[in-house]
């Protein structure tokens, strides 16, 4: 049974810098999706650009930490006109997970991007959004034709020797198992053997409220003053993951629009501890994997 005393939200530890987020299109994207969390779209510019001078700033910062993969995202990271040169640098360090949504990928793009990868050796990876494998289900979140041009993204990928990861935000709760069915079922339909690997299932982002929040853990934990006792936190992206944007160091990606989530200037200096204040932290108390980085165990 929970036993409540003097309330204080539990935390997580910094444990180690293993995942670094770089946030290079602020909020801009060239779709506006339903359920975007941060809500992305071609006139949300209330976040900069990152510029190739100021990711060095920052990776310089943390040049002695065995970092083992770097995200590229936004908004869609593609509108970053340094794009190629963060590629390129980033690949100088470690393993680069490009988070987009493909549709600005054309055959021309991919052949250059893997012309990219192979000068280096770690390797590119690419985490496409679709959201569904039916289009008319897709579309109604996405937008009206995104289903067609993201496929088209995925393919250009596939022929010029990429493996993609597909990230699906599971938007109707549906059974996960038949869910990643019909996206292997679909992406077989191209030319490469998809394994779970290249699926990646979202739950839908959500706040809980606080009392659902701090009694979701284990049936023996204990709220104390010192936070809550016997929780497991090591699937909490936070334990090993930190954001770097134009305005300072976040925790993670879905907090960048809460105050709550900055925990530095700068990726040396920021804190390691945070506590799991915000409601939006629900979703990876419930969620049961790690929400945004990727699931190379599964």
């Amino acid at each position: 049974m929970l036993t409540q005393l003097n309330f204080q939200a539990p935390s997580t530890e910094l444990k180690k810098l293993s995942n670094i987020w770089l946030l290079l299109s602020g909020f801009t994207c060239n779709l506006k999706c339903r359920h975007c969390y941060l809500s992305c779209s071609q006139t949300n510019k209330t976040r900069g650009f990152l510029n190739l001078d100021k990711i060095k700033t920052a990776l310089n910062g943390v040049k002695n930490t065995q970092i083992e993969e770097i995200y590229l995202y936004g908004g869609e990271p593609f509108l970053n006109r340094d794009i190629n040169n963060i590629i390129r640098h980033c690949l100088k360090i470690t393993n680069v997970t490009m988070v987009t949504n493909g549709t600005l990928i054309n055959d021309k793009k991919a052949r250059f991007l893997r012309q990219i990868e192979q000068e280096h050796d770690y390797e590119l990876i690419f985490r496409i959004s679709l959201d569904h494998y039916t289009e008319v289900k897709n579309d109604e979140i996405r937008g009206k034709g995104s289903f067609k041009k993201i496929m088209s993204g995925i393919e250009n990928l596939v022929n010029n020797g990429f493996n993609p990861i597909i990230s699906a935000v599971n938007i109707w709760d549906e059974d996960e198992t038949s869910l990643k069915e019909g996206f292997l079922t679909l992406l077989s339909k191209l030319d490469f053997q998809p394994t779970d690997i290249n699926i990646k299932i979202i739950p839908v982002i959500k706040a809980g409220e606080y009392e659902k929040n701090y009694s979701s853990y284990e049936e023996d934990d204990i709220v104390t003053k010192e936070g809550v006792k016997n929780c497991n936190t090591d699937l909490f992206d936070c334990t090993n993951s930190r954001v770097v944007t134009d305005t300072g160091i976040y925790v993670c990606p879905a907090l960048l629009n809460d105050p709550r989530g900055k925990v530095g200037n700068t990726l040396s200096e920021s804190s390691k501890k945070f506590y799991l204040e915000p409601n939006i932290c629900y979703s990876c108390q419930t969620g049961n994997r790690n929400m945004f980085t990727n699931n190379w165990n599964t």
